[in-house]
Order: structure tokens, then C-alpha cells, then sequence
């Protein structure tokens, strides 16, 4: 159980410009496969609004903060965050969770 309470759930939100939404999706589907196949990444999914299209969220789980960290510093995120500069309509939205009561 000690290692349940490291880890670190984030939820990082993206809303596309009107007409980016496939850009997005895309986007984001393309820096998927890369982060699920790194050290300490538990989960990695990709969620869309019900009642916006133009929403997506990344549920992410990782063993570490460390390991989230070493997550942002890759270069698959990288080339996701220069390729959203063009296709966001805010800033992405992140934030980070611990576990209180499971």
C-alpha cells in the first residue's frame, strides 16, 4: 500500500480553438503511445467533454512526481506542446492529485 500513496493523478485539460477539435484529438493521440510506454506511468487516457467536443482531458497516473516529471521534459511532449501553440484556445489546464481515501 506505501506505493499507492506516492503516486500522482493528473488532470490536464486542453480546449481547442473552434475548428481545431480534430487537430487536438490528434494532437494529443500521437503523445499517447509515448507516454504509456514510460517509467512510471500507470494510466494514460484520453477523456472528451459529453457536452463539448472541442474539451479533452488527460487522466494520467504515475508511480512518482519524479516520474511526471521526467514525463514533461521528454521530447513527445515537447513537439505536443509546440504543435497545440496554434490549436488551443487557453492555456492547457493541469493539475495534480494524491490520493486521500481510496
Amino acid at each position: 500500500m506505501q506505493n499507492k500513496q506516492t503516486e500522482l493523478v493528473i488532470l490536464a485539460t486542453a480546449k481547442a480553438k473552434a475548428g481545431k477539435e480534430a487537430e487536438l484529438e490528434s494532437a494529443l493521440r500521437e503523445c499517447a503511445g509515448p507516454t504509456r510506454e514510460q517509467p512510471g506511468c500507470i494510466q494514460f487516457m484520453l477523456l472528451r467533454a459529453a457536452n463539448d467536443k472541442g474539451t479533452i482531458v488527460g487522466y494520467e497516473r504515475w508511480a512518482s512526481e519524479a516520474d511526471h516529471e521526467r514525463h514533461l521534459k521528454g521530447p513527445h511532449v515537447e513537439r505536443l506542446m509546440t504543435r497545440m501553440a496554434d490549436i488551443l484556445a487557453t492555456p492547457p489546464d493541469i493539475l495534480a492529485f494524491t490520493a486521500i481515501d481510496e
